[in-house]
């Protein structure tokens, strides 16, 4: 979209609406989303913590992405799925006494029976270790809860308020409606490449607290930061344990990141991004 807006080809339009397309059509007919799909467009498994599934926060996602493309363009087929989106997660919310704080839906539903299901971890390491699906919300891996955050509610009204968009306030802030330049600001000011809004408004006294955050050479330095073991060969433990069930790493053989909980201080690659990102806002909005 930024290569249309800047450059005004209109060879960039075909596959900016292909792409805006593929979600539509690849919402499966009960009105949810698979993470991945295969060529059948059916859901499909990945990594082997990811089973062949429907996703509650994928398909919330997905049909945001549709309102946004129907203000985009206008197009009402955007938002035909959307009840069926919302429908079916009303249907797939765990009950009262599942849930876990905001935690409302499963991560996982199974394509088939519509069932929550749940990913859980054997073993010690890469090796001899295994993960492996049922029906018990128990244990649940820890670097990739079984239970996850749904903006429900957030989608809901914003169902609503696009349905109330005349087509006036479409076209005005549309992208794609031919706009005279008149020598003030930039294009790119109607499109951001983040699903999420990356702007927002900084108080000074934030500002204050980051740069006084920084040492003597510059750096901003954060306990707690992840780790991993040095790589030492494969794993030798070949017992099913549940031990590691529920941590974020396994035996010393593992290399997966997991968080140092003693006092060493690291430069995060994390905490400079999100400091940068406050400091260049309150420098946009002041």
């Amino acid at each position: 979209m930024q290569c249309y807006l800047v450059l005004g080809q209109e060879r960039f339009l075909e596959p900016i609406y292909k792409g805006m397309e593929f979600y539509r059509i690849s919402q499966d007919s009960c009105g949810a989303w698979g993470q991945q799909i295969n060529m059948q467009m059916k859901a499909a498994s990945a990594r082997t913590y990811e089973p062949a599934a429907f996703l509650p926060g994928t398909t919330c996602e997905n049909a945001m992405l549709l309102i946004r493309f129907y203000k985009l363009t206008g197009d009402k087929k955007f938002l035909e799925g959307i009840p069926k989106a919302i429908k079916w997660l009303e249907a797939s919310k765990l009950p009262k006494e599942k849930q876990e704080g905001h935690r409302t839906h499963p991560t996982f539903v199974d394509a088939i029976t519509h069932k929550p299901i749940y990913v859980h971890r054997k073993g010690s390491n890469v090796k001899f270790g295994r993960y492996y699906v049922d029906e018990d919300d128990k244990n649940l891996l820890s670097h990739y809860y079984g239970k996850a955050y749904v903006r429900l509610d957030e989608l809901k009204d914003e169902y609503k308020k696009a349905l109330n968009l005349s087509k006036k306030e479409l076209i005005d802030n549309s992208p794609f409606t031919p706009k005279s330049f008149n020598l003030e600001g930039t294009p790119q000011k109607y499109y951001d490449l983040n699903r999420q809004a990356s702007n927002f408004r900084v108080d000074a006294s934030r500002v204050i607290e980051v740069v006084n955050q920084l040492d003597d050479k510059g750096r901003w330095l954060t306990t707690r930061a992840y780790i991993s073991n040095p790589y030492i060969g494969d794993g030798t433990k070949t017992k099913p344990t549940d031990q590691y069930a529920t941590t974020q790493v396994g035996d010393e053989t593992d290399t997966s990141p997991y968080p140092n909980e003693t006092d060493q201080e690291y430069i995060s690659t994390g905490t400079y991004i999100r400091n940068m990102k406050l400091l260049i806002n309150y420098i946009k909005s002041n």
